[in-house]
């Protein structure tokens, strides 16, 4: 990962007595069970995971790897998540059960890893010591929350985890032992390409533990190109396609979610709001400093140098700067994300192995497990502390609101939102997926174009239209690259404007959680079909007369809208001559995106010409 073996001979391991070993694997099996349990209590579907099924149904209709048919953007991170759901879904798997399967399989492979890595210190200890890296993991309620959710977030940390155990703890020969922890990190920066973070750590630190302790500049160089060779052979190629594939550097989110700026007040606000309720995990910034003062007594190099010559404690210090790097790094410097928790779960098991770490080094032998289990008792505790961590979301009189199900609605702390309650409790994914189904049902031969906002995701995806915009340009080059005046909430400060929306051609919104795009009540319609109990209220964004009659004829009279060539005669015979021009102007300009643009009307827009040219003079 970072730094490799030395030449120093390792202390004999003896192994754990037969009792100890079989108590270790019960708890260990215990704490994976607990956790496998706990995901599938906590079960749910984010949003955005559906924005990638959509690339996957493009990619298996043979459309490539795009969310509409023509247009190349590149609006997720994680490719290799999106290729295993795609194989799987190729294999005719449901793909909602397939990101959940595998979101549960990567959290106990991540479990299963730190069980053996606890295991393997004990067994040099001499003695049992209670897995706690596993136990704090399998509790704590964030790590099992995203299990489920159908993001990369558990496959992500399983991917770093393999790296770290292949190369500190396996017993792989040299060689082997970088080239396959190399491919792990590989496979992590084709996850989330904010591993870039890491790989270069892990390559600065290798570096540095070469000159430490090679004099040899060729094998030094060799075992580097080991390292990296995944990334040379695998990494490279598949960028170079990327790249030309979609046209950028980054993907498409990185430009949208302002990647490239900073804004570390929010950034260190969405670390406190994960650490505050986390209390045992903040003890893995603190219990390190003892070790740290330790070496700096005297002569600090040789005493560095001594200690790192175990691969373990170098293992204890390559996590250490891990989390601390990618906490600043990365999740301070964007700001954090709107999602509580999301970015800091993958590095929660190195969090958690630094303080186990540190605990072996710090307390004596027979305390151990005493204070090992009082810490597991804490990360217990933390379960309360973490429902307090979110505020009562008030309505416009005061009240407290009610979601779906009549539960109290505690969402938000500032920017950062609780997504597992808002998608379990307020805007349920079944729901979601009931809508979507019935707008398609609506919709079904009818080639019109869709706009999507924040959270409906799930809905566009079962509503399936043939061309769909996400509102905050998650998808779209154009509001991605666009500049933003000030800075709002993270994920959501770019967006397009209903003129974008309008040159796009897009015909309509379902705004069921959100506010109007416009204030013009000539373009509210509502919906009414069999399949869904409540009528779905519509905007429209351009009036194409060809989709509005088809839907008349489609539905009858459950297309309920203002009949928009029947408003515009209205408006000639007893506004347009009163009104001045300004007036008329502007309705102009707002009615020849809406209506004139799209169809040949020529007889009521030369009404408007006509008045405007002779007010003008």
């Amino acid at each position: 990962m970072a730094s490799r073996a030395t030449t120093k001979v390792q202390p004999t391991i003896q192994p754990i007595k037969q009792n100890n070993k079989t108590l270790f694997i019960a708890i260990s099996a215990l704490a994976i069970i607990i956790s496998i349990v706990y995901s599938y209590k906590l079960r749910w579907l984010g949003d955005d995971i559906f924005i990638a099924l959509r690339y996957v149904q493009n990619l298996l209709e043979g459309n490539g790897l795009v969310y509409n048919k023509g247009e190349r953007v590149e609006g997720f991170t994680d490719f290799l998540w999106i290729m295993l759901i795609s194989f799987f879904t190729w294999m005719k798997r449901d793909p909602l059960n397939t990101v959940q399967v595998l979101g549960v399989l990567s959290s106990v492979g991540t479990l299963i890893i730190c069980s053996v890595i606890s295991y393997k210190i004990s067994n040099r200890n001499k003695a049992f010591i209670l897995p706690f890296i596993t136990l704090a993991s399998a509790l704590n309620y964030d790590y099992n929350t995203w299990a489920t959710s159908g993001l990369e977030t558990s496959f992500f940390s399983f991917l770093l985890c393999s790296s770290f155990y292949v190369f500190f703890f396996s017993e792989m020969k040299e060689t082997k032992r970088y080239i396959v922890s190399g491919l792990f990190l590989c496979l992590a920066l084709m996850t989330r390409p904010d591993t870039l973070l890491i790989v270069f750590l892990a390559n600065l630190l290798f570096v540095c533990h070469l000159f430490f302790f090679e004099n040899n500049f060729v094998k030094s160089f060799r075992s580097l190109v080991f390292l990296n060779l995944a990334i040379l052979v695998i990494y490279i190629p598949y960028f170079l396609w990327r790249y030309n594939y979609y046209g950028f550097v980054f993907p498409n989110t990185y430009y949208d979610k302002l990647g490239n700026e900073s804004n570390y007040t929010k950034g260190f606000h969405y670390i406190w709001l994960y650490f505050q309720p986390h209390f045992i995990s903040i003890l893995a910034f603190i219990l390190p400093l003892p070790i740290i003062f330790r070496l700096a007594k005297k002569n600090f190099i040789t005493n560095l140098k001594e200690f790192l010559s175990d691969k373990w404690n170098c293992a204890f210090i390559v996590s250490l700067k891990i989390v601390i790097l990618y906490l600043l790094f990365f999740v301070a410097k964007v700001g954090g994300d709107f999602m509580y928790a999301r970015f800091i779960i993958p590095i929660a098991p190195f969090i958690y192995f630094i303080v186990f770490y540190s605990i072996i080094k710090l307390a004596k032998p027979k305390y151990l497990n005493i204070i090992l289990a009082l810490l597991v008792l804490g990360s217990y505790v933390e379960y309360t502390l973490r429902m307090d961590v979110f505020d009562k979301t008030l309505d416009a009189l005061g009240n407290v609101k009610m979601s779906k199900t009549g539960k109290e609605m505690i969402t938000w702390n500032g920017d950062v939102s609780d997504e597992r309650f808002v998608y379990v409790n307020v805007f349920p994914v079944a729901d979601e997926i009931k809508m979507g189904k019935a707008i398609r049902n609506a919709f079904d031969g009818i080639d019109a174009r869709m706009l999507i906002k924040g959270g409906q995701a799930c809905m566009g995806y079962f509503a399936n239209f043939g061309y769909i915009q996400e509102f905050h340009g998650l998808t779209d080059t154009t509001i991605a690259h666009s500049k933003i005046e000030h800075r709002d909430r993270i994920g959501h400060e770019k967006h397009g404007s209903i003129e974008y929306f309008e040159s796009k051609e897009i015909n309509f919104v379902f705004p069921i959680h959100a506010r109007p795009i416009t204030k013009d009540t000539f373009r509210f319609a509502n919906i009414i079909t069999e399949n869904y109990p409540f009528q779905i209220r519509t905007e429209i964004i351009t009036y194409n007369s060809k989709i509005i009659a088809q839907l008349r004829v489609k539905l009858g009279q459950n297309f309920q809208y203002t009949d928009f060539p029947r408003y515009l005669d209205n408006y000639i015979e007893t506004r347009l001559s009163a009104s001045p021009y300004d007036k008329i102007k502007a309705d102009y300009d707002n009615f020849y995106l809406y209506y004139f643009k799209q169809n040949d009307d020529k007889e009521r827009e030369n009404k408007f010409t006509s008045e405007l040219e002779r007010k003008k003079v």
